[in-house]
């Protein structure tokens, strides 16, 4: 499990920024419903992600009710970091239990659950 404590973000922004990097139209409503969380949730931790720089909000040339999210050069260097951590540690992981995807799963889920009581 990844320590977002470091890059000073919690869940919520790592799966938002995630989503808006992966993302062809990272629209407010397509983040909301591809995350399944609420507005104002939404809305929180967007504001933040702008304060620290990592996203911007664009207004559709079309309709102005309309947002699209897009990360800055510094939230794309963020996400890199991020999703290179992760891959190390699926590696790591992988190579500990000889390439076996069914106990690859298990240390995973064990270590998310671990986490989670923490």
């Amino acid at each position: 499990m990844i320590n977002l404590k470091k890059y000073n973000l919690n869940k919520t922004q790592h799966r938002i920024i995630y989503s808006v990097s992966e993302l062809n139209i990272a629209s407010i409503g397509n983040i909301l419903k591809l995350l399944n969380i609420s507005k104002q949730a939404l809305n929180v931790n967007v504001r933040n992600l702008m304060k620290k720089e990592l996203i911007t909000e664009i207004s559709s040339k079309k309709d102005k009710r309309i947002k699209t999210l897009k990360l800055t050069k510094k939230g794309i260097i963020l996400n890199n970091k991020i999703n290179e951590e992760q891959t190390k540690k699926i590696e790591s992981l992988f190579n500990k239990v000889n390439n076996d995807w069914e106990k690859a799963m298990i240390e995973l889920s064990n270590e998310y659950i671990n986490g989670l009581n923490k």
